[in-house]
């Protein structure tokens, strides 16, 4: 029986961050992970948690930011969340929601939002069984600007 221990994401967790986000994937490279991480973990505005496996092995991570915005003030937004392969429907997913939802109510934030790709439509089953609520659709666009 696999025993899943969340805890908060440290730098030496960086190169299995990294092939998680790979297996997804993202094209993130171990020093651009290493170095987004730390980012990360020393942001007040960040929080990143990783579970782990009984051999201490992470199989799966979530960040979740504490977001302000003009219209709906503020709210935690999960800006990710990758489990592994090998550990879905093990609970891995929920133990990470249920972390990043424990931060937000440590920060007094009353809403969570997450938004997940239209090409992964197995997570939108996983976030309405969470009790998440479809709100809304949108299109993303991006312009480079380097």
């Amino acid at each position: 029986m696999m025993v899943i221990n969340v805890c908060r994401g440290i730098l030496d967790y960086s190169p299995q961050v990294s092939a998680l986000t790979r297996e997804l994937g993202y094209g993130a490279n171990e020093c651009q992970t290493k170095d987004w991480l730390g980012y990360l973990i020393n942001s007040n505005a960040h929080a990143v948690f990783v579970a782990l496996n009984n051999d201490q092995t992470v199989c799966g991570w979530v960040v979740v930011e504490k977001r302000m915005s003009l219209e709906t003030g503020f709210k935690a937004e999960i800006t990710g969340l990758i489990v592994g392969e090998k550990y879905r429907h093990c609970g891995v997913g929920q133990a990470l929601v249920s972390a990043a939802l424990g931060w937000a109510k440590e920060l007094h934030l009353a809403k969570m939002v997450v938004r997940s790709n239209v090409q992964r439509p197995e997570s939108h089953g996983f976030y309405k069984h969470f009790g998440f609520d479809l709100t809304k659709t949108a299109h993303h666009y991006e312009l480079s600007i380097s």
